[in-house]
C-alpha cells in the first residue's frame, strides 16, 4: 500500500505545502475550513514544481456577480478563463472541498455537492505543491491515495442536527475493507459503522475531525454490536477540561480512567486521532502525541462496530 501522508491540522494561511508522492489519477484532496465573514476571494492552487500552476480554483465575492473562476497559469501567463455562475460557498460558514483526480480533469465537489470539472492542461505528474491563499481559513488538509477505499455521506457543514442521519453499513463496505482500508469521508454526527473483520484483524483507526467553538463533550466508542457492550470509551469534556476512558459491561460502567498531562483537544480546532490496537493495550495518540494506553477489559475479537457521538464534526474515518 502506498504511503499515506498525514493530514495537515489547522495551517496557517497562505499556505504552500508539498504533496508527497504528487498527483496521480485516483487521488484526492479534501480541505475543510471556514470562508471568512468580510470574504472578498480565496484561491486553492495545484502548483508543479516548475511554480505554473495546473489547476487554479477561485472563488470571488467582490465581483457585480458571485464566481468561482478556474484558470491554469504556464510560464506566469493566464490562460482562458473558466467561470461557474454558482457560488456553493457562504461567508463565514464551514465548507468541504474535494478535488477528485481524475484521468482527464480535476472533479470538484463542495459539501458533498459536484460543482465542476476541470480539464487537464498540464501534465497530472508535474504537481507537486498544494497553495491555499485570501480570505479563508482552514482547519484541516488531507489527501487520499488511490489504493484507499472511499465512502461518501452526507456533508456535516449547516446542516440541522434533526436532518442528521445516523451513518451506518455502505454496500459493498465489508468485502472491500478486509483487503484495503477503508475511508469514510465527511460522514453525519452521530456516525456509526461495523468493522470488517473485527477490530483485532484491523489493527489501527483514524478520526480526522474539529472541535466546534460550543463544544462541551463528545465519545468515540469501540463496541460489540450484539451485546452493547462498549470495549473502549473516550469521551473528551472541554466544560471539566477532561480526557474520561472507560469500559461498559451489560450496562454497567467500569472505573473511569481521567489522568493526562493536558487536554489535546481545542475548540475550533482540528484534530487526528489515531487508536492502535496492541497485544495488552490500545495506544490512543492526538495530532502525532501519544496520549494514553488503556489495557484491555474485553477480548479485542469482540469489538466489530465504531461509534462516534457529540459535539464534533468529522472530516473522515479511515478503518
Amino acid at each position: 500500500m502506498a504511503f499515506q501522508q498525514p493530514p495537515i491540522l489547522n495551517p496557517s494561511v497562505p499556505f504552500s505545502g508539498s504533496i508527497y508522492g504528487g498527483l496521480s489519477e485516483g487521488k484526492m484532496v479534501l480541505i475543510q475550513g471556514q470562508v471568512q465573514p468580510f470574504v472578498k476571494n480565496f484561491s486553492v492552487n495545484l502548483r508543479c514544481a516548475n511554480g505554473d500552476i495546473a489547476f487554479h480554483f477561485n472563488p470571488r465575492f467582490h465581483e457585480s456577480r458571485l464566481v468561482v473562476v478556474c484558470n491554469t497559469e504556464q510560464s506566469r501567463c493566464w490562460g482562458a478563463e473558466e467561470r461557474i455562475h454558482h457560488m456553493p460557498f457562504q461567508p463565514g460558514t464551514y465548507f468541504e472541498l474535494i478535488i477528485n483526480v481524475k484521468g482527464h480533469c480535476y472533479q470538484v465537489s463542495v459539501n458533498g455537492k459536484h460543482l465542476l470539472e476541470y480539464r487537464h492542461r498540464l501534465p497530472l505528474h508535474t504537481v507537486q505543491t498544494l497553495d491555499i491563499s485570501g480570505d479563508v481559513t482552514v482547519n484541516c488538509i488531507s489527501f487520499t491515495n488511490p489504493c484507499v477505499s472511499s465512502v461518501f455521506a452526507q456533508p456535516v457543514f449547516g446542516a440541522p442536527a434533526s436532518r442528521r442521519k445516523k451513518v451506518k453499513n455502505f454496500p459493498g463496505q465489508v468485502s472491500a475493507a478486509l483487503n484495503t482500508p477503508m475511508m469514510v469521508t465527511n460522514p453525519a454526527v452521530p456516525f456509526q459503522v461495523a468493522i470488517p473483520g473485527n477490530f483485532s484483524r484491523t489493527q489501527k483507526i483514524t478520526i480526522v475531525g474539529n472541535v466546534p467553538f460550543h463544544a462541551k463533550k463528545f465519545h468515540i466508542n469501540l463496541k460489540n454490536s450484539l451485546t452493547g457492550n462498549i470495549a473502549l470509551h473516550i469521551n473528551p469534556r472541554m466544560n471539566e477540561r477532561a480526557l474520561v476512558r472507560n469500559t461498559q459491561t451489560h450496562g454497567a460502567w467500569g472505573s473511569e480512567e481521567r489522568h493526562v498531562s493536558s487536554l489535546p483537544f481545542s475548540l475550533g480546532q482540528a484534530f487526528q486521532m489515531v487508536i492502535t490496537n496492541t497485544r495488552n493495550c490500545y495506544q490512543v495518540s492526538v495530532n502525532g502525541l501519544h496520549v494514553f494506553d488503556y489495557v484491555h477489559r474485553i477480548p479485542v475479537n469482540q469489538v466489530d462496530q465504531l461509534e462516534i457521538e457529540g459535539d464534533v464534526t468529522l472530516s473522515y474515518v479511515q478503518y
